[in-house]
């Protein structure tokens, strides 16, 4: 006990900026961000800098003055040049060992080619828009029962620079709207704007509870088992609980006239299973490594229903029908203080396909596969956005781009994202998903 008291004497004394301030260690901000006599603009919330410079500024070689919260470091140092051609990623680190990345982009200014979006606003709700400058993107979460059919915008664009459709003119946000900033010189920018609106189908609150079947074409038993897994959802909480049916595995195998819904990702998470029916809830590891079988799924889908929500997810699509380019933004938010290593995967899925299923007494071959998983966006596991603790309110903003297989049917596609803690041996902590148009 000795020993550990003069270890944590000395760490609190071995700081270079006294005096020592109770309650600093997990302050991990940028405070200021300067290259010469110009600041950057710091939005703390989005972790986001932002250099406005004159036109010529050569910004292979810039070297930004940093000044960082007390006991912090950040990572590149303050000091150090950059070559901010594209962004580039900041991260501070607060004494207790805590993290925040933040994102650095340099913007230099030309009058006649300016053609940004500088403000999006409904003035009739009070709601500005959360302009994602880097990929001409402004999202908008509105409360639950807006009428977003004829929602009158007021827009702000660089001097000199026109819009169209014009700002004041009423648009029907039901699904994304583009405008087009054209510069003095005539180039072009196009904005996608997304609104979502809080409570419906898309952001319910509360927890949702993700269950991953992992079945196959030519398993007999599998569409019992997931009728057990529907007839679940719907006497518990039909908008809380997902059904990802997940192709792997031998008797997922594509032969004669048995589709092919095998995916790279869905093998990846089978991790050698023997059968199926199988089934995940949340990633929670219990029988059989992370799997259950069909009678073992009921109590863990209770309980996980029972957990407190501890993120939102907001997910905004925009799908080009001519070339099948579908672009996504995911707004992840915290909703408590929380330690973790977090990750988000993005998955892409299809509903209402009509194939052969085998089934014990012969073949149906006008059976109908729903919530089919179709592969992800971001990898088997995804990506980490947090590697040690997320704040209250804190957001990430993460974006995707992928083409449309010709075979999928977009009006019955659908995008599945879900958070999910890697120090808690994968477990999912929140679900979200929405139609991709």
């Amino acid at each position: 006990m000795a020993l550990i008291a003069t270890m944590l004497f000395v760490n609190a004394c071995d700081v270079e900026k006294e005096p020592y301030i109770q309650g600093a260690e997990d302050e991990k901000q940028i405070l200021d961000f300067k290259v010469d006599s110009i600041y950057g603009s710091i939005d703390t919330e989005n972790k986001t800098v932002r250099l406005d410079l004159p036109a010529g500024t050569d910004v292979t070689r810039l070297t930004p003055t940093i000044e960082v919260s007390t006991y912090a470091t950040i990572e590149p140092e303050s000091g150090v040049a950059q070559d901010f051609t594209n962004p580039v990623y900041y991260t501070v680190t607060a004494f207790n060992g805590t993290t925040a990345q933040y994102m650095a982009t340099a913007v230099v200014h030309d009058a006649e080619n300016e053609k940004s979006i500088l403000s999006f606003r409904f003035d009739a709700l009070d709601e500005d828009g959360v302009i994602d400058e880097f990929n001409h993107r402004i999202s908008f979460v509105l409360p639950a029962e807006t009428d977003v059919t004829q929602l009158v915008p007021t827009i702000v664009v660089s001097e000199g620079a026109t819009v169209s459709p014009a700002s004041g003119v009423a648009q029907d946000f039901t699904n994304t709207v583009n405008y087009t900033v054209t510069a003095q010189n005539g180039t072009t920018a196009v904005y996608a704007v997304s609104v979502i609106v809080e409570g419906g189908d898309v952001v319910p609150t509360g927890k949702t509870v993700l269950i991953k079947d992992f079945t196959g074409a030519r398993c007999n038993n599998c569409p019992a088992a997931a009728e057990v897994a529907h007839n679940l959802q719907h006497q518990l909480d039909q908008d809380h609980i997902f059904i990802l049916s997940v192709h792997a595995g031998y008797l997922a195998q594509p032969t004669g006239q048995f589709p092919d819904f095998l995916t790279d990702e869905g093998t990846e998470w089978y991790n050698n299973n023997s059968s199926n029916p199988l089934f995940a809830v949340d990633h929670v590891a219990l029988t059989d490594g992370n799997t259950l079988y069909v009678e073992q799924i009921d109590a863990p889908v209770i309980a996980a229903l029972d957990e407190d929500q501890s993120f939102e997810i907001l997910i905004t699509p925009q799908y080009n029908e001519t070339n099948r380019q579908l672009d996504v933004m995911a707004n992840i938010v915290a909703l408590d203080d929380r330690d973790g290593q977090f990750y988000v995967t993005v998955c892409l899925v299809e509903d209402n396909i009509v194939g052969w299923q085998m089934f014990p007494n012969g073949i149906d071959k006008e059976y109908v596969f729903h919530n089919v998983f179709r592969g992800t966006l971001n990898g088997a596991y995804g990506e980490e956005i947090e590697g040690s603790h997320v704040d209250a309110d804190e957001s990430f903003y993460l974006n995707y781009s992928a083409e449309l297989d010709a075979d999928y049917n977009a009006n019955e596609c659908y995008l599945m994202v879900y958070v999910y803690d890697k120090s808690q041996g994968d477990k999912i902590l929140q679900t979200a998903v929405r139609k991709i148009k």
